[in-house]
C-alpha cells in the first residue's frame, strides 16, 4: 500500500522537476531588451538559435565585443554598436541626416536634418549645437576617434555619439539606454 502512494508522489515530483527545467530553459532561451524610458515594450530580442527581432523585424544575428550584426531575409545588413554593463546596455542606433544648410557642407558645421523622423542637429563654429530645434548645448569633436561629445545644457546627460560625414550626409550612432525585460 505504501508503494502505491509513493508512485503518484514520485510522478508528481518528477513532473515538477521537468516543469522547473522547462521554465528555466525558456527564460534563458532569449534576451529581451526595452528602452529604459519605456521598460514594458520589447524593442530587441536575441534568441539562442541565432534569430533576433529588432523593432518588429526578424533577422539572423551575430555579435562580437562591439557590434550586433543583423541580416534580414533579403541579405540587408544592419550593424549596431553596443556596450553592456551590470545595469543594462547602450544600443547605438544609426540615423542619417542630410545637409540642409546654405552652400556646401563644411565638415560638421551647419544644419543637418532627417526629414522622415523630423530630427535635426545644427552645429556652429563656436562649439554649440541645437538638437531637434529644442535641446541646446556644447560639443567636443574628436575627428580621430569619430566621436562627438554632446554636452547638453539641461535636459540630458553628456552623451558620446559616433559619427561620419560622406557625400553631404551625416551618419550618427546615438546610444539608447536599454534594460533587460523580465
Amino acid at each position: 500500500m505504501k508503494r502505491n502512494k509513493l508512485i503518484p508522489l514520485g510522478c508528481m515530483l518528477l513532473c515538477l522537476a521537468f516543469a522547473q527545467v522547462g521554465c528555466a530553459g525558456g527564460k534563458d532561451a532569449a534576451e529581451s531588451w526595452a528602452y529604459i524610458h519605456d521598460p514594458e515594450v520589447e524593442v530587441f530580442r536575441l534568441e539562442n538559435d541565432g534569430k533576433a527581432v529588432y523593432k518588429g523585424n526578424t533577422y539572423e544575428y551575430s555579435k562580437d565585443e562591439q557590434f550586433f550584426t543583423l541580416t534580414d531575409e533579403q541579405g540587408n545588413v544592419l550593424k549596431m554598436r553596443y556596450t553592456e554593463d551590470k545595469d543594462g546596455m547602450l544600443l547605438y542606433e544609426t540615423t542619417t541626416y542630410q545637409y540642409a544648410g546654405e552652400g556646401e557642407a563644411d565638415g560638421l558645421i551647419g544644419l543637418w536634418e532627417n526629414e522622415s523622423q523630423h530630427w535635426s542637429y545644427e552645429f556652429t563654429v563656436k562649439g554649440t549645437f541645437l538638437e531637434d530645434g529644442v535641446f541646446p548645448g556644447y560639443y567636443i569633436l574628436d575627428e580621430e576617434a569619430g566621436t562627438i561629445k554632446l554636452i547638453y545644457n539641461d535636459h540630458f546627460e553628456d552623451t558620446y555619439v559616433y559619427y561620419s560625414i560622406e557625400d553631404g550626409e551625416l551618419t550618427v550612432e546615438y546610444p539608447w539606454p536599454m534594460v533587460k525585460m523580465e
